[in-house]
């Protein structure tokens, strides 16, 4: 199933994670350029 989450913060990072974990193919959308950029490095936008 194809997945499109708005919102890569600390709700939309996770959800997008776990959708993708279960083998979803997930797009991420975000209004902050750098948070995208974050992710497509692989870096974490939030911490825990």
């Amino acid at each position: 199933m194809k997945v499109s989450i708005i919102g890569s913060g600390y709700v939309g990072s996770v959800t997008a994670a776990c959708f993708a974990e279960l083998g979803h193919e997930v797009i991420c959308i975000d209004i902050d350029e750098e948070r995208v950029r974050q992710l497509n490095d692989g870096y974490p936008p939030v911490w825990e």
